[in-house]
C-alpha cells in the first residue's frame, strides 16, 4: 500500500463512524483548548510585562550606594554611613563614560516627615517624591498634566498631585503660587521650604514632586549635615545608555566599584524564567486531559481492530504487509487526534479573544490604570499544539497498530 492509500483509507474508515470519532476526539479537543488557553495566558502576560518595561527603558541602570549599617526604628533618623557616596563630583565622573547619555541622580526622603502648609494655615502631610522617570511599576500609568507642566527643570520647582489639594482650592489658582513644604523632626523642631508650582497632575496620590537639589536641602536639615550631598550623596541614580548591551558592560563595573545596581533587563530575565515555570505549570492541566484522552484513542482504535478483523485478513491476503496494517493504524489514530488539535486550536483562540473582551469590560468599568491584552495566541503555539496533539492520537495508537499487525490472515478470514 502507497502512502496515499493508507491516508484515503484511514479517512473513510474514520468516516464510517462518525459519532464515535466525534465522541473520541473530544477529549483531545478539551485538552489543546486548555493548553492553548493557560499558554496564551502566560504568553500574553509575558509580552505585556515585556513591554512595559522596553517602554520604561531597558538600557538604563538604577545604581545606589551601599548601606554599612542596617537601617532600624533607632537609627534611621541618624545620618546615613556609606563608604561610597555618590557624590556631584562622582555624578560628573559618569557623565564622561563611553555610552552614558544622561545621569539622573534622585534623593529619598522615606521616613522624613513632611507635610503642606496652605495659605489658610491648614497643615496636611504629604509625601514628596523625585522626578517620575524612577517609576519602575510597569503597570501603574504614569501621570499625565491637568495644568501647567509636570516635569521639575530647576530647583525651587515643584508639581503638585490632585489628589494633595484639598476641597475648595481650584488647581488654576496654585499654579504660579507658592507653597510652603513643612518637615518636623521627632525632637519637635520644624523647618519650611517655599517652592514655586509649575504644575499639577492627574495623580490622586497626596504627593508633590520636586528637583533632587530641593530633596537634598531637605535631607540636610534633616539630618542636621549641611554638606550633605559631599558627605553621603544622592540615594539613587539612573544611568541612560545608549544601548542595552552598553547597560549590561557597565553593570559589572559599578558592582565591582561597591555600588548596588538594579537593571530592568536583568529583572524581567528573572520575570521570564518565572512565566516559563508557569507556562509549564498551567499546559501540566491540559496535559492531564490529553492523557485522558489518548486512553479514549486506544479504546477506539482497539474496538476497530475487533469490528475490521476480516478487512484486516483481506488486506494481509492481497498482499498488505504487517507494517502496511499497522501504519494504516497509526495514521488513523494520528488523525483522530489531529482533528482534535484543529479543533482544540480554535476554540482556544476564540476562548481568548472572548476572555480578553470581559476583562478589558471590567477594567473600563472598575477604571483600572491596566491596558493590556492577556490572552495571545501565537503561530508557533497553534502549530506546537497540533503537532502535539497528532503525535498523542500517534502514540496512543501504536499498541492497536501492533496487535492489528500480529493478526494472523486466515483466523482473521474466518472471524465472525
Amino acid at each position: 500500500m502507497t502512502l496515499r492509500d493508507m491516508f484515503v483509507t484511514a479517512l473513510e474508515n474514520l468516516g464510517r463512524r462518525k459519532v464515535r470519532t466525534i465522541l473520541t476526539s473530544t477529549g483531545v479537543i478539551v485538552g489543546i483548548l486548555t493548553i492553548v488557553t493557560m499558554v496564551s495566558l502566560g504568553v500574553g502576560v509575558q509580552s505585556e510585562v515585556r513591554a512595559q518595561f522596553a517602554a520604561l527603558g531597558l538600557e538604563n541602570l538604577y545604581v545606589s550606594p551601599k548601606e554599612d549599617g542596617e537601617s532600624d526604628f533607632f537609627t534611621r533618623y541618624s545620618t546615613p554611613e556609606r563608604s561610597n557616596p555618590i557624590t556631584p563630583t562622582v555624578i560628573s565622573e559618569w557623565e564622561r563614560l563611553p555610552g552614558v547619555v544622561g545621569v539622573v541622580p534622585a534623593i529619598s526622603l522615606a521616613g522624613v516627615n513632611s507635610a503642606i502648609e496652605w495659605p489658610d494655615g491648614k497643615i496636611r502631610s504629604v509625601t514628596v517624591r523625585g522626578p517620575q522617570v524612577f517609576m519602575t511599576n510597569p503597570f501603574q500609568r504614569p501621570a499625565s498634566v491637568v495644568l501647567g507642566r509636570i516635569v521639575v527643570e530647576q530647583p525651587g520647582e515643584v508639581v503638585v498631585a490632585q489628589g494633595a489639594i484639598p476641597e475648595g482650592m481650584r488647581a488654576e489658582d496654585l499654579v504660579g503660587s507658592s507653597i510652603t513644604i513643612m518637615l518636623r523632626s521627632p525632637r519637635g523642631e520644624s523647618e519650611r521650604f517655599a517652592l514655586r508650582v509649575v504644575g499639577v497632575s492627574n495623580d490622586q496620590r497626596t504627593s508633590v514632586e520636586t528637583s533632587a537639589v530641593d530633596m537634598a536641602a531637605m535631607k540636610a536639615w534633616w539630618f542636621n549635615t549641611p554638606n550633605y550631598l559631599e558627605s553621603q550623596g544622592y540615594d539613587t541614580v539612573m544611568i541612560r545608555t545608549n544601548d542595552v548591551r552598553v547597560a549590561s558592560q557597565l553593570l559589572p563595573t559599578f558592582r565591582d566599584a561597591g555600588f548596588e545596581v538594579q537593571s530592568l533587563e536583568l529583572i524581567l530575565d528573572t520575570a521570564n524564567r518565572v512565566f516559563a515555570l508557569i507556562n509549564v505549570m498551567l499546559s501540566s492541566i491540559g496535559g492531564l486531559a490529553l492523557f485522558v484522552a489518548s486512553l479514549g484513542i486506544i479504546n477506539t482504535m482497539i474496538m476497530a481492530i475487533y469490528e475490521r478483523t476480516r478487512e484486516i485478513g483481506t488486506l494481509k491476503a492481497i498482499g498488505a504487509s504487517r507494517s502496511d496494517i499497522r501504519n494504516l493504524f497509526m495514521i488513523e489514530a494520528g488523525m483522530i487526534g489531529a482533528l482534535g488539535g484543529v479543533v482544540g486550536i480554535i476554540g482556544g483562540w476564540l476562548l481568548g479573544i472572548l476572555l480578553n473582551h470581559a476583562i478589558n469590560w471590567y477594567i473600563a468599568y472598575e477604571d483600572l490604570p491596566i491596558e493590556a491584552t492577556f490572552f495571545v495566541t501565537p503561530w508557533w503555539l497553534a502549530l506546537a499544539a497540533l503537532v502535539f496533539a497528532a503525535l498523542i492520537g500517534v502514540v496512543a495508537g501504536l499498541y492497536p497498530a501492533a496487535r492489528a499487525a500480529r493478526l494472523d490472515p486466515l483466523v482473521a478470514l474466518r472471524y465472525e
